[in-house]
């Protein structure tokens, strides 16, 4: 994630609520002249990008049993093959 300063003055508290896309808004309404409060506006109206949905401990065991269902075949043929050589 690249660091957005502001470029105009603004609370620290506000710029932190913010996210990438709204600090971008805001720089570039002020940069074209737009007043501070209808940048602000305009910037809390930014929809910002979707977080990314934290996983529970369900999902990562849902994860972890898909990948074992893949790599348990793959293992047991290693096994299988290192007693034929090792005969």
């Amino acid at each position: 994630m690249a660091v957005i300063k502001a470029l105009f003055p603004i609370g620290k508290t506000q710029w932190a609520k913010w996210s990438d896309d709204q600090r971008t808004a805001f720089n570039e309404a002020r940069a074209a002249g737009v007043p501070y409060n209808d940048a602000i506006l305009g910037a809390n109206q930014t929809q910002a990008a979707p977080k990314p949905k934290k996983k529970n401990v369900f999902d990562i065991i849902e994860d972890v049993a898909e990948v074992a269902a893949v790599v348990s075949p793959a293992v047991s043929i290693a096994k299988t093959l290192a007693k034929k050589k090792a005969k």
